[in-house]
């Protein structure tokens, strides 16, 4: 028979934990689940930005905006160089579907599971 036990936790910065299970909890094999809260997404098929995407975004947008030519005034190679950098940027804050769906399975088992369906 499974029995859920729920221990609340922090992250902190630097992602570790250290989980110290309740005494009455025998020794021996056990699943470790860890659920958190996802900020609320968008369009359908976008989720979640990393803080390091979404801060390399950021930096890009402010030394974009320091150079004071529009970009009808850079060169084609300007262009496409700026082009190739914001595009590289925008792959790490959305996920493709493909990712997306995956992320959904993993939810369905994880609740089948939760359940015992």
């Amino acid at each position: 028979m499974m029995v859920e036990r729920r221990l609340k936790v922090v992250i902190p910065e630097d992602h570790r934990i250290m989980v110290e299970v309740p005494e009455d909890i025998p020794a021996g094999p056990a699943e470790l689940i860890l659920m958190i809260e996802q900020p609320a997404s968008g369009e359908a098929g976008e989720v979640a930005a990393s803080a390091g995407s979404k801060a390399r975004f950021e930096s890009l947008a402010d030394e974009l905006a320091a150079d004071p030519r529009s970009f009808r005034e850079l060169s084609q190679e300007e262009r496409k160089a700026r082009l190739r950098r914001v595009i590289g940027i925008g792959r790490e804050l959305f996920s493709p579907s493909e990712e997306v769906a995956r992320r959904k399975e993993e939810e369905v088992e994880l609740e089948e599971r939760r359940f015992g369906r």
